[in-house]
């Protein structure tokens, strides 16, 4: 089953060639979500060959316009397609009005359901969740209300050993109630420990996405142990104090939110123009947190299924 986050846009503030504004796509079990809508997302879309009439939910971090202006063109372009399935967004206060006068103004009157959840950007809140997904967002700590977003998995059942279900002659009961984890009593009276006939479980995959921000303590418990965090750095260590006056990370800074969460692997992003070679970038986030990657422009990043040891 796929967890898979692919970077539509790598940039800050101005699109620079070869990197476009911020936007995303976590592909989670084939549940398509976008994160953020800069400038271009659409044909991002189209050279990265993603499935725009999949996504049904939209994650708005904060309303600074290199993270929503994708958003008029993309939902125009949905209703121009004939687009028939609701549509939700997600984001802070701010969103709705900005959506309703853009559709009002430019005289766009969708055919379908569109729905604006505002999150509370101060309080961490469960936002979105179903059988598969739970979605969590965060405060983040920039110049406007900002959010971050943890993509979870869900809990499934237990998986039964194939094997086990013949060497036993095991029913239909006994195979649902071990799936729930518990023992199984045989018609002999002898009692199977859940352990004997299933497997171990599978190691539930996560994401954290913290957009534009300055480096706090205060959001690392919401991101603690994901296997994916992708945390802006928009300058090198040298423009400490240029980006907290702008409310920016570092790339030191992104590497000891990763160090300190515990995290799997570091994407960095979000680059400032200013610089065009990203190798620099990337060799002063490794010296903190090794297990770090550049965010570029069309890379895909998996997090492979595992058990659980």
């Amino acid at each position: 089953m796929i967890f898979e986050l692919s970077i539509l846009g790598c940039s800050s503030a101005i699109p620079v060639r070869g990197r476009y504004l911020s936007s995303q796509i976590l592909n989670i079990r084939q549940r398509y979500f976008l994160i953020d809508c800069g400038e271009g997302t659409q044909y991002r879309m189209l050279d990265f060959k993603i499935p725009k009439s999949k996504i049904n939910k939209i994650f708005i971090s904060h309303l600074h316009g290199d993270h929503i202006y994708g958003l008029p063109g993309l939902l125009s372009s949905y209703n121009i397609g004939n687009r028939k399935k609701s549509l939700n967004i997600y984001g802070p206060a701010g969103l709705n009005p900005f959506i309703e006068n853009m559709l009002d103004y430019s005289y766009n009157h969708l055919g379908y359901e569109l729905k604006i959840i505002t999150v509370d950007h101060q309080i961490p809140s469960v936002v979105y969740e179903d059988d598969d997904v739970k979605v969590t967002s965060f405060p983040l700590r920039h110049r406007v209300p900002a959010i971050g977003y943890k993509f979870e998995e869900k809990s499934k059942l237990k998986n039964i050993i194939p094997e086990k279900i013949e060497e036993y002659s095991l029913d239909y009961n006994q195979i649902r109630a071990a799936k729930y984890g518990n023992d199984i009593v045989l018609s002999s009276g002898v009692v199977l420990k859940n352990e004997e006939v299933t497997l171990p479980p599978k190691h539930l995959r996560s994401y954290a996405y913290c957009s534009d921000t300055a480096y706090s303590k205060s959001y690392i418990p919401y991101i603690k142990n994901a296997d994916l965090l992708y945390h802006e750095s928009t300058y090198m260590a040298n423009m400490q104090e240029k980006a907290k006056m702008r409310g920016h990370s570092t790339t030191i800074d992104a590497a000891t939110a990763a160090k300190k969460a515990n995290v799997g692997k570091l994407i960095l992003g979000h680059y400032s123009s200013r610089y065009h070679n990203l190798n620099p970038l990337l060799e002063e986030a490794k010296s903190v947190f090794e297990n770090t990657e550049l965010g570029l422009d069309g890379k895909k990043y998996k997090v492979e299924l595992t058990t659980d040891e």
